[in-house]
């Protein structure tokens, strides 16, 4: 099924507050319309474990990017060439969708 929303997250050292961020969107009713891209940048903590974790749970949702620190605008960068969706959305991995 085509995705209708890509929803990029840019991520670093956000292990505590990045799956409030993710379940916030998992959880949404038609997210078969979803794909979620978080981009890890060079993250010193396990921020890249725990996305990875839900990738293997939502694999029809969740993508993984891992790539060297670089900067915000590196991790948009990094992930606009790869999204499939009609319509792309960034979120900060501090921060979730109130459904």
């Amino acid at each position: 099924m085509e995705k209708l929303l890509s929803i990029i997250i840019p991520t670093y050292n956000m292990k505590q507050l990045l799956p409030r961020c993710l379940d916030s969107l998992v959880s949404a009713v038609n997210n078969d319309l979803l794909e979620v891209m978080v981009v890890n940048d060079g993250s010193k903590d396990e921020s890249l474990r725990v996305a990875n974790e839900y990738k293997e749970r939502y694999p029809n949702v969740v993508n993984v990017i891992d790539k060297p620190n670089g900067n915000y605008g590196s991790t948009i960068n990094a992930a606009l060439p790869l999204v499939k969706g009609k319509y792309v959305k960034i979120l900060d991995a501090d921060d979730w969708f109130d459904t």
